[in-house]
Order: structure tokens, then sequence, then C-alpha cells
């Protein structure tokens, strides 16, 4: 793939759900790889457009340009762009290649395993660490296999000194958050990734649920401790817990998992007893609860959450939470029961 088309591919690629014209996706490609040139651009997606892997909608004197889904081709168009960006990004990483072939050894012999890709790589390998996002297959032991991958990467953060971050999901998981209309890690993540393994069943994954809705990713990565104290209100408050005498304005949707970090990262005690109450008034995916305690550090204080909560009122996403984080060995910070069952009470969680 020459790197015009690269370029193009991958940033429209990034932009699932956005309407971009020739301009926006100049600008695009120019912020991620430092140039590039309206003309250059306007004649390459002439090509691509003629050879049906885009579709360019005129709008008035702009245009809007897509990839187009309905072509065969563009799932291995879209595939090969990937293994181009695993060359490039593993080129100048002499020291990864070590990593990727044991991590290969011990993961792809699961079945289970459809595809996995690396979270916005070429910030993370700067922090030492990898962020992972596993697509599995459809399977009766999601979570056994969910487990099974966080004590393999687990060996492998220990060997390789690198701080690895696993995102474990099945077809199901991957469609609800990748539609939602929440701000959560994985829309964010669709934006700035790499697929290690198997791009095209990824891109067929992705196919499947936009031939049904629409997926719109998100650029900017939320940093938890960010969230502002009116977005955190507004949430909680639509998850079932509002404060007294607070008074609620509107703003911006995150998934519950986020909003549950964000109250651990506060440390706040008072506030932090409103997470079992959401917890259990509402569901939560828990591979992605605890990819995000275990990103943010938070695992010991949420473990001790998670099993009052199980206690009080048993669910099967806490146990299955509680379960991962405990594949890590966290610090359990203790928390008070007593006083969460009276405040479960107080909101009617039981």
């Amino acid at each position: 793939m020459d790197t015009s088309s690269l370029r193009i591919m991958d940033a429209l690629s990034s932009s699932l759900g956005d309407s971009l014209s020739i301009n926006q996706l100049t600008e695009r490609i120019k912020d991620t790889y430092g140039s590039a040139f309206y003309a250059n651009i306007y004649n390459k997606l002439q090509i691509l457009k003629k050879e049906g892997l885009l579709n360019i909608e005129p709008i008035g004197r702009s245009s809007n340009i897509k990839l187009n889904f309905q072509n065969y081709l563009l799932i291995d168009t879209l595939a090969e762009m990937e293994i181009e960006k695993k060359k490039n990004f593993l080129t100048e990483r002499n020291d990864l290649f070590s990593f990727i072939a044991e991590m290969d050894k011990a993961l792809l012999g699961s079945c289970a395993i459809d595809s996995i890709i690396s979270i916005n790589p070429l910030r993370n390998i700067k922090l030492n660490r990898i962020e992972l996002l596993f697509l599995l297959r459809d399977t009766p032991n999601y979570h056994e296999e969910t487990i099974n991958i966080h004590k393999e990467t687990l060996k492998l953060q220990n060997k390789h000194n690198l701080k690895i971050n696993s995102l474990v999901t099945d077809k199901k998981d991957f469609a609800d958050l990748s539609t939602s209309d929440e701000i959560n890690p994985l829309r964010e993540a669709l934006s700035k990734k790499i697929t290690f393994f198997c791009p095209q069943a990824f891109w067929n994954a992705i196919k499947e649920i936009i031939e049904k809705t629409e997926i719109r990713t998100i650029r900017l990565e939320t940093k938890p401790a960010n969230i502002p104290d009116s977005d955190i209100a507004y949430n909680l408050n639509r998850f079932g817990y509002k404060e007294f005498g607070l008074r609620i304005t509107q703003g911006r949707k995150f998934c519950i998992e986020y909003i549950t970090i964000a109250i651990l990262l506060q440390e706040d005690a008072r506030l932090t007893e409103a997470i079992p109450i959401i917890l259990a008034k509402n569901n939560f995916k828990s591979n992605l609860l605890a990819f995000l305690s275990q990103k943010y550090e938070t695992a010991g204080k949420l473990v001790s959450l998670l099993k009052i909560l199980n206690t009080i009122k048993p669910k099967q996403e806490t146990t299955e939470a509680i379960a991962i984080l405990e594949t890590y060995n966290p610090k359990e910070i203790p928390a008070d029961e007593e006083s969460i069952l009276q405040k479960m009470r107080l909101y009617n969680a039981l």
C-alpha cells in the first residue's frame, strides 16, 4: 500500500461516524503524520473512489468522505493498512520483537481469540506500557477465557517489565460499547489503534455493526481524574444516586465504569459509598471496570467495595470483576460495610 493511501485509510478508519470533507481529512492526516497537501489527497481520493473503496458525496461546495463497507475488498484493504501500521511501528522497536513473539505464542493458541488490538501504542510505549483490546468469538466460556488472558498477560508483564492493561470483549460487549451514546474507553480506543493479530476479523466485526447501526469514535481520551464534579453529579443522578440538596445540571454522558474510577480517584469517602449503589442499580461491564481499575491503579479500593456489594446484593458482573482483579493480587483497602449497607437502604439499592 502506498503512503498516501495508507494515511487516507488510516484517517478515515479512525474517524468512523464523522462526516469529513477533503479539507478536514487533510488536516487530520497532517495532525497525525506531520504533513499533508490538499492536492495530493484530492487526487488519491479520486483513485480510491474509482476502486470502490470510498464513497464521496457532494454537500454544497464540500464533500462527505466515508469508507464503502459494501465493497468486498475494503476489509482486505483495511487489513493491509493494519499490517503496514504494525510493521512501521515495530521497525524502530526491535526490543519489542521478543515480547510480541511470546504474546503470540502464549495467547494465540486460544481458539476464542478473534483479534488483538494495541490501543494508542505510540503514546503508551513511551510510558513503558501497552494496552491491549481482545476481541473474542462467541463462547460459552467467556469469563474463563478472560481470566486466562489476564493470567497470561500478567506473566508477560512480569517477564518483560512492561505494564500491560487488557480489555477483553466478546462481540456483544464490543458492539454495545462501540455504538453507545456514552463516552467510554472503547469508542476512544478505536480512533488510535493498531491491530496486532487478525485485522480481517477485527474489521469484519466493525462491518457487521455498521451494517446495522452507527459507530462514532472519540478522538480524545478521557482522564477520569479530570472529569468535572458537575459531570460526575449528572451521571450519578442518571445511575440512581443524587445527594440531597444538590442541584443537577445537564452534563456529558459517561459510562458507569468511567464514573466509578473518577470517584475512586477523588479519595472522597462519602462519595465513594455511592459506588456500590450505582453498581447495584445498573448493569456494568466487569471487563471494562477491571481494565480501568488496573490502568488507574484503584484495584485495592475497588475490590473491597465489590466484595461488600457482593455480600449485600450478589451479581454476576460483580463476581466476575472481583475474579479478574484478584488475578493481580491487589492490596485491599478496607471499606465500611455497615455504612455502605445503610446508604444502600437509603437509596433503595438492596
